[in-house]
């Protein structure tokens, strides 16, 4: 069983798209536990609105190859597209961070949202 650290953000209808996320990745993953969340400001110039952040730790027997863009297509289901990008809209961000023991996303991994969120998924 492979297990997974995702990172998880919107920043607009926060509330329902997380809880909208929830029940696609509770389809894909085995198992799957999500951390408290947080509002945070956001990262670069192009965003205007906070970020409702969470974390998830999901377990699958699919591998990476699959995981990946499943993740992808469910962000699309969502109704990320592309141009709301420019105009700073992030319906939803979901992030492989870890896949087992590797960390895929270094720069992700510093970001001071994870490290408050994590303890209270490990509890």
């Amino acid at each position: 069983m492979n297990k997974v650290l995702l990172s998880i953000g919107t920043n607009i209808d926060r509330e329902v798209n997380l809880a909208l996320c929830h029940r696609l990745l509770d389809n894909v993953f085995e198992e799957i536990h999500y951390s408290e969340t947080s509002v945070t400001t956001p990262y670069g110039d192009s965003y205007k609105d906070d970020f409702l952040n969470q974390l998830a730790i999901g377990y699958t027997s699919k591998d990476k190859e699959e995981i990946t863009p499943l993740l992808k297509k469910l962000e699309k289901q969502m109704g990320r597209r592309p141009a709301d990008k420019k105009r700073g809209i992030v319906k939803i961000d979901i992030d492989l961070v870890i896949w087992n023991n590797d960390v895929l996303r270094p720069n992700e991994i510093e970001r001071t949202y994870i490290a408050e969120l994590l303890p209270s998924l490990l509890k």
